[in-house]
C-alpha cells in the first residue's frame, strides 16, 4: 500500500488523538459518577446506621453500663448525671447544651470537641431523667477513608485504563479513515501513472502527425498514424472508463474473452512512433494468428501490456531493441517483454514489482515505479502473474494468464 504523505499522517493522529481523548474522558467521568455515587450510598448508610442505633439506644437504656459499642450513655436526674465510663471529660459539659426543654421524641445532634473528634448524640426525655447517647464517629470517618482511598484508586486505575481503551479505539475509529486517505492517494498515483503512458503514446502520434502535416506530406503512412491518433484516443477513453470503474465501491469487475494476440498486436502499434522517437526498434516476435483468448476486462489487460511495453523502452539506450514474444501453453498464454537494456540488478530484483519503486532513476522524464507494480496487480486480478526473468542480456518481463478452451 502507497505511503501516506505527510499531512494525511498529521491528520489521521489528529483524529486519532481526538477520539483517544473523549473517549477516555467519557470512561473516566463513568468512573468519577460512580465512585461518587458509592460514596454517597456508603455514607448515607453508615449515618442511618448510626442514627438507628442511637435511637434504639435511647429508648430502651436503663443504666450507663451497658452501651453499645463506640458509644457511650449519659443519664441525668435531676442535678445528677451519671456517664458510662470512657466518656471522653471534653463531652461531657457539652452534653448540658443539647439537653434543651424536656421531649419524649429522640433528637439527635452533632458533637466536635476542641480536639476536632466529631460525636452524634442521641437525647430523650424519659419521665424525670434526660438519657443521652454518644457515638464516637471517629471509626466510621477511618472507613470512609479507607473507602475513599481504596475508591482514589481505582479511579487512578480506570484512568490508566481508560487512557489506553481511548488510545486503541482511536487507532481503530480512525483506521477507516487511514484506509481510505491511502485508497484515495493510491487512486490518484495509479490514475496519474495509466493516464500518462497512452498520452504519451498519444502525443508521439500528435508530434509526428503534426510534422508530416506541415511538410505537405499525404502519404499512407499519414493516414496510419492519422488512424492510430484516433485510436489511442479511443484507447485513452477506455483507461479513464476503466479507473472509474475501479473507483467505484459497488464495481464487478467486467469478464468476457479477449483476444491476448489482438491485445499484443495493438499495444505493440501505439508505442511504435514512441520507440522511434526513442531510437529504440520495437517489434513483436512471429506466434501465429489464431486467437488466443482470456477471461478478463480488455481495457486493464491492454494498460498492462503498454506499461511492460512503455517500461522497456524507457530502460533501453538508442539502438537497442525491444521484443515482445507471445507463447501459448496447455492452459496459459505467456506474453514476454524482452529490451537490450542494462538489466535489473540483483539486489533489486525482488523490489521491482512494488508500488515506488522503480529500479533507479533513467533520463528523460521522471519515473515512479508504478508501472510494473499495476502490471502485477492487473495479472493477480486475472488470475495470473507477472515475474522477472533472471539472466540473459537485458531483462525480460513475463505476464501469464490463464486461457479459455479453444472454441470449435
Amino acid at each position: 500500500m502507497s505511503p501516506r504523505p505527510l499531512g494525511d499522517d498529521v491528520l489521521v493522529r489528529t483524529a486519532a488523538r481526538q477520539v483517544a481523548v473523549r473517549t477516555a474522558a467519557l470512561v473516566a467521568l463513568a468512573m468519577l459518577l460512580l465512585v461518587g455515587l458509592v460514596t454517597l450510598v456508603v455514607v448515607r448508610g453508615q449515618a442511618g446506621a448510626a442514627d438507628g442505633l442511637l435511637r434504639t439506644a435511647a429508648a430502651t437504656a436503663d443504666d450507663v453500663g451497658d452501651p453499645p459499642r463506640g458509644s457511650w450513655l449519659a443519664l441525668t436526674r435531676g442535678a445528677r448525671t451519671m456517664a458510662s465510663p470512657g466518656l471522653p471529660a471534653e463531652v461531657l459539659p457539652a452534653l448540658a447544651a443539647l439537653r434543651g426543654p424536656a421531649s419524649r421524641r429522640v433528637t439527635l445532634s452533632h458533637l466536635r470537641t476542641g480536639d476536632a473528634t466529631d460525636y452524634r448524640v442521641a437525647t430523650q426525655q424519659r419521665g424525670g431523667t434526660v438519657v443521652q447517647v454518644v457515638l464516637d464517629l471517629h471509626e466510621q470517618d477511618a472507613e470512609r477513608t479507607r473507602l475513599l482511598t481504596a475508591m482514589v484508586g481505582a479511579a487512578a486505575l480506570a484512568l490508566a485504563f481508560a487512557a489506553a481503551l481511548g488510545v486503541l479505539v482511536g487507532r481503530r475509529a480512525v483506521r477507516p479513515l487511514a484506509d481510505a486517505l491511502s485508497l484515495q492517494r493510491t487512486f490518484v498515483a495509479d490514475a496519474s501513472h495509466e493516464l500518462r503512458t497512452p498520452l504519451t503514446l498519444l502525443s508521439t502520434r500528435a508530434q509526428l502527425l503534426d510534422l508530416a502535416v506541415q511538410r505537405g506530406d499525404r502519404t499512407a503512412q499519414v493516414g496510419q498514424d492519422s488512424a492510430g491518433v484516433v485510436g489511442d484516443v479511443h484507447r485513452l477513453g477506455e483507461v479513464l472508463e476503466d479507473l472509474l470503474l475501479a473507483a467505484d465501491p459497488r464495481r464487478q469487475d467486467p469478464t468476457e474473452p479477449v483476444d491476448v494476440r489482438s491485445l499484443v498486436t495493438a499495444a505493440v502499434d501505439s508505442a511504435v512512433a514512441h520507440a522511434e522517437q526513442a531510437g529504440v526498434q520495437l517489434t513483436a516476435a512471429p506466434s501465429g494468428s489464431e486467437p488466443i483468448r482470456v477471461l478478463g476486462a480488455a481495457p486493464a489487460l491492454r494498460r498492462a501490456l503498454l506499461a511492460l511495453v512503455d517500461n522497456a523502452i524507457d530502460h533501453t539506450p538508442a539502438g537497442g531493441q525491444v521484443t515482445v514474444a507471445t507463447r501459448q501453453g496447455r492452459r496459459e498464454v505467456t506474453v514476454s517483454v524482452s529490451d537490450t537494456g542494462p538489466g535489473v540488478p540483483p539486489d533489486v530484483a525482488h523490489e521491482v514489482l512494488r508500488r515506488f519503486h522503480s529500479g533507479g532513476q533513467r533520463s528523460g522524464r521522471a519515473h515512479y515505479g508504478l508501472g510494473l507494480a499495476l502490471s502485477h496487480d492487473v495479472a493477480n486480478r486475472h488470475g495470473g502473474h507477472l515475474r522477472l526473468v533472471q539472466g540473459g542480456v537485458g531483462a525480460t518481463f513475463d505476464l501469464t494468464l490463464p486461457t479459455l478452451p479453444a472454441l470449435d
